[in-house]
């Protein structure tokens, strides 16, 4: 699927000249007729709705497998009486293995990395396979039994279909970004009724960005999704929150110290993820066995304690109401960190943001029900809602998220302080031990550091092939001057690119320059004489800053963008200026 101009036809015309007409993308032809901003939000209502039922089918599709393992499953085998069930997630994790490995590989784990990669290497392309392979294998992974969540699939499903959609239309690399950021949005906000959560995941954990630009977008596909989720799912939170009391200010010391506690354990959750991960990775055994492995162990793990089996709200709910001993909330914690990084490491799908909510339950229940004993008046119930914020904000280094996607699901304003201070002192305690979080240590390992490429100097990080422009017309470079006018005046472009037929893109003329050759008699001159006798070249992959630093060298406003030895098209000094706006 590839975006741009086309070659149409070719045609003589009276004068002998050849003139080139070509095939707009369907984009080019929707902007030509309305503004770009309406269409960009027309884009991420067709994104929001395709996510909402995404979201709602994917639902539909785990509760579905939950109940052909724990129901049908558990009625028709008997063999070893509640034992059977230990089995169960190493089918599942079979299965996914064998169906990842044959048709997306970037369907393995927790799909949110892999999103985050897409966007920084392949300028946010993500294949359509990955919409289906990515919702059996994560609800084949949480129906068996699977210790992952069902938001980082969903993530990356609604970022398929955005990409996907861009694609098809047609549409520059830079709105690819922010559909496939659309499609993340809009998948959260479905998933956990939460539009404006999703707004900040997609801007701070997929973008690394609050540009407000990026906002409008995302903020209209989240508000679709959501609404869709709502109707077919329920206008109610993920999560039963009671009210809490939050405790006199004077007790605000226990949320600092939560927010402590949750850093170091959201930190140790990414390190645990991953060296589990690396320990399967070490074993030369083959992959099926690898799934059997795990699965086995999680089976074992939830024999004895079930509440770890798939994705656990049930069992965050209880702790949320304070309903759970300080004994079980230890255990749970400590029995959910191992089981979900057994999943992973072990082949399986699904997201790793619900088991970090899970933790950060159990994690502020545990020291509620402690500070309890000790006659400390703050609610373990408030704590553990509070704690969620503070695991998640820890090991994914996303405060803002956190707090927002919490204070959407509590709606109690009096949390908003407690949740500010925990969420905000987990990530800084992170950030301090490690600069990667939970979705980018995956990309770190495999070489791609996307820290360092949101770093302030994002110019970088950005390529010309990023901003090169895109023009609607295109003309050889022996089309006469006059019959470029021609096609000229049918438009409102400013710009045409000029074509060689071997050597590629050679140029682009100014609409003025066109009109002032015409008012010189010149109107019967191939159009490449108005080029300049030798136009600056740069790699498409060369950063903007390095384009920046050669137009100051040579005293231009544009180069020649190259892929190899073939000119591709132009950027201009003004292409640059936008793009840095975009990121700042």
């Amino acid at each position: 699927m590839r975006h741009g101009v086309n070659l149409h036809s070719r045609r003589k015309t009276a004068a002998g000249e050849v003139e080139i007409s070509f095939q707009l993308s369907a984009h080019a032809r929707l902007t030509s007729r309305l503004p770009e901003r309406v269409i960009l939000l027309l884009y991420a209502v067709a994104i929001g709705v395709v996510a909402g039922y995404g979201a709602v089918g994917f639902r539909k599709l785990i509760d579905l497998l939950d109940w052909l393992f724990f129901h049908v499953g558990t009625s028709y085998l008997r063999v070893l009486g509640r034992g059977d069930v230990i089995f169960f997630p190493a089918i599942g994790l079979v299965i996914v293995s064998m169906l990842v490995r044959r048709f997306a590989p970037e369907a393995k784990g927790h799909g949110v990395p892999e999103v985050m990669a897409a966007i920084a290497e392949r300028g946010g392309v993500i294949r359509p396979r990955v919409v289906v392979v990515k919702a059996v294998a994560s609800a084949l992974t949480i129906g068996s039994g699977g210790s992952v969540g069902r938001e980082g699939p969903i993530v990356q499903i609604g970022s398929a279909f955005g990409s996907v959609f861009g694609q098809m239309l047609g549409v520059p690399k830079r709105y690819l970004r922010l559909m496939v950021a659309c499609g993340a949005g809009a998948g959260i906000a479905a998933t956990f009724n939460a539009p404006i959560g999703g707004v900040m995941f997609a801007a701070e954990v997929i973008l690394g960005s609050f540009a407000l630009e990026n906002f409008t977008a995302i903020m209209m596909s989240s508000v679709v999704s959501a609404a869709i989720g709502r109707i077919y799912l329920g206008n109610h939170p993920s999560f039963d929150i009671p009210i809490h009391d939050v405790g006199p200010f004077r007790a605000y010391w226990v949320y600092v110290l939560l927010g402590l506690v949750s850093g170091l354990w959201g930190t140790l959750y990414v390190k645990v993820l991953y060296r589990v991960e690396d320990w399967f990775d070490a074993r030369r055994w083959p992959f099926w066995v690898k799934a059997v492995v795990g699965g086995i162990a999680v089976g074992v793990i939830g024999v004895w304690f079930p509440q770890i089996f798939g994705v656990g709200y049930g069992t965050i709910d209880r702790a949320l109401s304070a309903h759970l001993p300080l004994y079980l909330l230890g255990t749970l914690l400590v029995l959910k960190l191992l089981a979900t990084s057994i999943t992973i490491g072990a082949g399986g799908s699904g997201g790793v943001f619900s088991p970090g909510l899970y933790q950060g339950a159990m994690l502020g229940g545990l020291v509620g029900v402690m500070l309890s004993h000790a006659h400390i008046a703050v609610s373990p119930g408030a704590l553990a809602a509070i704690g969620m914020a503070g695991v998640f904000a820890g090991s994914a280094q996303a405060p803002v998220t956190s707090i927002t996607m919490l204070f959407e699901m509590t709606g109690d304003y009096s949390m908003i302080l407690p949740l500010m201070i925990t969420s905000v002192l987990s990530a800084t305690v992170a950030g301090l031990i490690s600069p990667q979080n939970i979705y980018t240590m995956k990309l770190f390992r495999r070489g791609l550091d996307i820290v360092r490429l949101r770093e302030p100097d994002r110019m970088k990080a950005l390529t010309v092939g990023d901003v090169i422009q895109e023009n609607r017309l295109v003309f050889d470079a022996h089309t006469s001057i006059e019959t470029a006018w021609g096609s000229f005046a049918k438009t409102s472009e400013w710009f045409a690119l000029v074509r060689d037929a071997k050597r590629g893109v050679v140029g682009s003329v100014a609409r003025v320059q066109v009109v002032e050759a015409l008012r010189a008699d010149r109107g019967g001159e191939p159009i490449h004489n108005l080029l300049p006798a030798q136009m600056v070249r740069i790699d498409e992959r060369a950063s903007l800053a390095e384009a920046l630093a050669l137009m100051n060298e040579h005293g231009v406003t544009y180069l020649l963008v190259c892929r190899g030895d073939v000119g591709i098209g132009v950027v201009g000094s003004s292409d640059v200026i936008r793009a840095y706006r975009r990121v700042d």
